[in-house]
């Protein structure tokens, strides 16, 4: 008995088979190239930054030349350099004013002495000594007082001028922070927008890296959702007859004609 073999292939249709094709060659060409890659940039520090740093090194410690002369000023001689230098001469002028005055009194005292005839006398030395005593003590309280109240004034002068320092000390170590974190801002700004742009750039090249990519899934994405339209080939064969069923064949054949002719 015969036997048969029938082969079945199923193909797709050409115009798939060269789209796929397409898709594998662009996909090998990539083959080796590496994932889309972009290393991350950190922005540096801004202008005004390192203003500010320098501005924050600069200003430690400048407050201290202020310190120093207020300091200096609040101290026990620091109303010497205030004392008034014309204070010696209203000092020896009044000293003199006093001076004048006390002759004067002495020849008014010698007079009347003289008028009652007791000059030369012991009321009238005596009388003579008191008042040059006098004159002596008015003349002591008069410097002293002088010479106090300038005291008093260059001291006073001395302190305001210490506190002023001390002021002008805080005002510009104040004024100098407010400097730096005004430049700190604007820096920070300016840093911020470099690292935006920094990552802007970063995010378009690994997008361009990643467009030949996108394109080959965008592909895929497109053949997968196409019905496929397969053609089916059909082969059949018929094994040749072995020797004995030649044999029989013809000796049948024979038997036949044989009787056709008998």
């Amino acid at each position: 008995m015969a036997t048969q073999t029938q082969e079945v292939t199923q193909r797709l249709a050409p115009f798939q088979e060269q789209y796929l094709a397409d898709i594998f060659a662009q996909a090998k060409a990539l083959k080796g190239t590496g994932m889309p890659y972009a290393p991350m940039q950190v922005a540096g520090l801004s202008e005004q930054q390192q203003q500010a740093a320098q501005l924050a090194g600069a200003g430690v410690g400048a407050y201290q030349p202020y310190l120093d002369a207020a300091t200096q000023f609040a101290g026990p001689g620091g109303a010497a350099a205030f004392m008034n230098p014309y204070e010696s001469t209203v000092v020896d002028q009044s000293l003199q004013d006093i001076a004048r005055g006390g002759a004067m009194q002495q020849g008014q005292l010698a007079g009347q002495a003289l008028g009652a005839g007791a000059f030369g006398g012991s009321r009238s030395a005596v009388a003579s000594g008191e008042l040059a005593r006098g004159t002596l003590e008015q003349q002591a309280r008069t410097a002293g007082q002088l010479r106090a109240s300038g005291f008093q004034q260059a001291q006073q002068a001395a302190q305001q001028a210490s506190a002023r320092f001390g002021q002008l000390g805080t005002a510009a170590q104040q004024m100098g922070v407010q400097d730096i974190n005004t430049l700190l801002g604007i820096g920070s700004l300016m840093q911020g927008q470099t690292q935006t742009e920094l990552d802007a750039a970063r995010q378009n090249l690994l997008a361009q890296q990643a467009l030949p990519y996108q394109e080959i899934g965008f592909l895929s994405d497109i053949f997968r959702g196409v019905p496929a339209l397969q053609q089916t080939t059909s082969t059949q064969s018929t094994p040749d007859p072995s020797t004995m069923q030649q044999l029989a064949g013809l000796g049948i054949a024979g038997l036949g004609a044989y009787n056709y002719f008998g």
